[in-house]
């Protein structure tokens, strides 16, 4: 079953339902809000997302999606700015703000506005509080079906990169993300490498020319919201589902921040850092933050068709010199936004950032979601066995093992 007929289906069968107290039903309400946003020729994912903006995403772009997860948002920031807006409120609104998490903080409200989608989120939710008249007559669900369609289409991987993916281990999708999005995810990256001390977020560190720089972040999907909407945003899950051929669940997350001089990463797969808890199959999601070059040390992978098995390994278990010598290497030079998606089993490695300016990527790997969550039990045990700088004893060793494959940090 596609996404337009599981919609279809969502919207005929439980869309009878009452809108938690509002006088209308939760298809009427989905159903006027869309009509209110095409009565204002607003672009297309305002229009999507006026109509989706009460129910789960399936595979929609990064602005749609981000426009759904916002119109709660915009309500608490509006009731921030404008008593006369928390008064008007339906009984049923007001009564859902209190579950919603009441008005925005000032500092909640100055980094809503940072948004690239602020305006257009608070347009959303005009449409989302009209949308409520009874006997209203306006077009029916079939009305959307073929924007749906165009939409889902632009943002889901084609058969032949799902082909591609499969023979050669790896995809690499140019553009998948906006720059300005990109922007926001950074300044969280920021916030977390300025703070000092022991985080909930897991900070590592290299030695660079005798003192040492913070070259990796890891399991901060609690503290960095924008982040988070990324790696388990329906559009990122939407390209793991279709990658894996099943539902997925993020394992964990890591982004490497390689600074000018930053050391590379040896040639390894992943799945032996992987083969923790039985799980059948992993696959990586890198996003570059900064632009990747072979002279600031981008990914490479190794051009080795169906590639679904252990190589020789040293006790390291990186890959032997045997191995890695008679590979043939590619690199993969990017741009901020652009996706590189890649299985476990391929092999891969970077070079020594030689440039003036640092080469920062995302990375995000998943699992089949059948096969069980194990995201927290993977940075406990981490944390435990191999623990951020913060929060090492002094004096002690700390290997890695598994946890430390191929990588500077010590």
């Amino acid at each position: 079953m596609d996404s337009v007929q599981q919609l279809a289906e969502l919207y005929f069968d439980q869309g009878g339902q009452n809108y938690i107290g509002e006088p209308v039903s939760q298809r009427d309400h989905a159903l006027q809000a869309a009509a209110l946003a095409s009565a204002a020729s607003a672009p297309s994912e305002a229009v999507l997302a006026a109509l989706l903006h009460d129910v789960a995403t399936l595979g929609f772009s990064e602005r749609v999606c981000g426009l759904v997860a916002r119109h709660v948002d915009a309500k608490r920031y509006q009731v921030a700015q404008s008593p006369d807006y928390a008064a008007a409120l339906s009984q049923a609104s007001q009564k859902t703000l209190t579950f919603q998490g009441g008005a925005m903080t000032t500092a909640e409200a100055q980094a809503f506005e940072c948004d690239p989608i602020f305006a257009l989120a608070l347009a959303v939710r005009r449409w989302d509080e009209l949308a409520k008249t009874p006997d209203a007559r306006v077009p029916g669900f079939g009305a959307y079906e073929a924007l749906i369609q165009d939409h889902l289409s632009a943002t889901q991987l084609t058969i032949d990169q799902l082909d591609q993916f499969e023979r050669d281990g790896y995809l690499v999708v140019p553009g998948a993300f906006d720059a300005k999005f990109v922007a926001l995810w950074l300044a969280e990256l920021d916030q977390m490498t300025g703070a000092q001390g022991p985080q909930r977020w897991m900070t590592y560190f290299e030695v660079q020319a005798g003192s040492k720089q913070c070259c990796r972040v890891e399991h901060f999907l609690q503290d960095a919201p924008r982040l988070r909407d990324l790696l388990v945003g329906c559009k990122v899950m939407g390209l793991v589902s279709q990658c894996l051929g099943a539902p997925g669940v993020l394992f964990k997350e890591k982004i490497n921040l390689k600074r000018p001089g930053g050391e590379g990463f040896a040639p390894h797969q992943d799945a032996p850092a992987f083969d923790l808890f039985g799980q059948s199959t992993h696959l990586t999601l890198m996003v570059s933050l900064d632009e990747a070059t072979a002279q600031n040390g981008c990914l490479e992978v190794a051009q080795i068709e169906h590639c679904d098995r252990l190589l020789a390994m040293n006790p390291d278990r990186t890959l032997t010199s045997a191995v890695a010598d008679s590979l043939r290497w590619q690199s993969i030079e990017s741009m901020p936004g652009d996706l590189v998606i890649f299985n476990s089993f391929l092999p891969h490695r970077s070079e020594v950032n030689q440039s003036s300016r640092s080469r920062r990527a995302l990375y995000a790997t998943y699992a089949k979601a059948s096969e069980g969550d194990f995201r927290a039990e993977y940075f406990q045990q981490k944390r435990a066995l191999f623990p951020p700088d913060a929060e090492r004893e002094p004096g002690r060793a700390y290997a890695g093992g598994i946890f430390n494959v191929g990588n500077p940090i010590r």
